[in-house]
């Protein structure tokens, strides 16, 4: 038996899009640093506070968002993997030699897992054991509720067959469930991008329409008139304008991932595309 290598499937990290940060930081942190060094003191440098702050934001960002996609791949062939190895457990087969079959299927993104299972417990890992390792692996709440239920009926003697059966009838209620529940918030994550739209829309209006009025009626009362309006700069207005809008569009982003995923992380992406979005705005604005 090759220990090392089951010591290495074994060890295989949660994936944490966190992780992608150890490269992002630092990478921000030298864009941020020759930034400042070239432009500090120039209206640049917002350039170079927007692009930092994406660079350091955007990997973890759609990591994140392939951690997601994998993970609900998963979790749509899970309860068909859990049924067939019932249906041959129930024909008569181990379980080493129904993972064996199992494994020569095609279940998707769950295949290279049912194949590290499959070797696993061809080495004399317990199937139990091995499950539960598969659970720590994925790190899903659907994926531990089945292997937690399928485990303690296990030990409580249960007919495996019949365990694993309910456990897949289980997992596919709760997969209709989770479905239905994103189904009912991606509206509100539609919302976010709505809300962030017509805030652009309004800081974009009021820059090119209202600031030049207001710099016009400035120039024309000349010396005599408010002080307000003699010391009008539209540029100051139109940069503070463009603040805003990043910072709404970074939190926006922040609130529909929270929505439609459940998860802060999940909205970096949301972020990223509508800082983008804003930075592309003011761009094509000061062009036409």
């Amino acid at each position: 038996m090759n220990f090392d290598l089951v010591k290495k499937i074994r060890a295989i990290p949660t994936e944490n899009p966190l992780y992608a940060m150890i490269l992002s930081i630092p990478a921000a942190i030298i864009f941020l640093l020759f930034g400042l060094y070239a432009y500090w003191g120039t209206i640049r440098i917002d350039d170079v506070v927007i692009f930092t702050v994406l660079i350091a934001v955007a990997p973890p960002g759609f990591a994140q968002y392939y951690r997601y996609t994998r993970i609900r791949r998963i979790e749509e062939c899970f309860p068909a993997f859990i049924r067939d190895l019932a249906e041959i457990k129930r024909s008569g087969m181990t379980i080493p030699r129904g993972l064996r079959a199992v494994a020569k299927g095609e279940y998707g993104a769950l295949t290279p897992e049912i194949k590290k299972m499959d070797a696993m417990v061809s080495w004399g890992i317990p199937f139990e054991e091995t499950l539960q390792d598969f659970a720590k692996r994925v790190k899903t709440p659907l994926v531990a509720r089945t292997v937690s239920l399928i485990v303690q009926a296990e030990r409580a003697g249960a007919n495996v067959p019949d365990i694993l059966e309910v456990a897949a009838k289980d997992a596919r209620e709760i997969k209709a469930l989770e479905d239905e529940r994103r189904g009912g918030m991606a509206i509100y994550v539609a919302i976010c991008y709505l809300a962030s739209f017509v805030f652009l829309f309004v800081i974009m209006v009021l820059s090119a329409f209202f600031l030049p009025v207001m710099s016009e009626a400035g120039a024309a009362v000349g010396e005599g008139g408010a002080f307000f309006l003699r010391e009008f700069d539209p540029m100051v207005y139109t940069r503070l304008f463009f603040h805003t809008a990043i910072v709404q569009a970074f939190v926006s982003g922040l609130v529909a991932g929270q929505m439609g995923e459940g998860e802060i992380t999940a909205g970096l992406k949301h972020s990223v595309i509508l800082i983008l979005l804003v930075y592309l705005a003011f761009v094509l604005m000061q062009y036409v």
